[in-house]
């Protein structure tokens, strides 16, 4: 029998205070999360922003760990115990690049916690991203 896993579901805002971000990641003041998760399917939307420029992305994944597989990119989600991780990979070989992310729930699922992990395409940087829910 397997443990019930956690939601994710709802709305994050980046207490920028409590992260610890790469030189890369910086300039970054605000960010919003925003999941639905109803397993398998986990549904995300965020902006992040600097004092001058936003950046915005969506995606959608199963937690089931199964890979979507495109042209010049692929993409998975799986659990490791309550955490769930995402992989992206984007471009080919030596140029390409991998992009990891670990999102786990803490203080009775009031905070979220995104661990980002970029590798490749000259843009190598680690980050941790604290969220309270809204």
């Amino acid at each position: 029998m397997s443990a019930i896993k956690p939601d994710f579901s709802g709305e994050y805002a980046l207490d920028r205070a409590s992260s610890v971000l790469s030189t890369n990641a910086a300039a970054i003041v605000s960010a919003v999360l925003r999941i639905e998760h109803d397993d398998p399917r986990f549904h995300c939307s965020a902006r992040f922003a600097s004092a001058d420029d936003a950046v915005e992305f969506t995606f959608d994944r199963l937690t089931d760990g199964s890979e979507t597989v495109s042209a010049t990119e692929s993409s998975r989600c799986h659990w490791d115990d309550d955490a769930l991780l995402t992989e992206d990979r984007i471009g080919p070989g030596e140029t390409g690049m991998v992009m990891t992310w670990r999102y786990e729930l803490s203080d009775d699922g009031r905070r979220l916690r995104a661990s980002e992990r970029i590798v490749g395409a000259g843009r190598d940087q680690d980050n941790v991203w604290e969220f309270e829910r809204r």
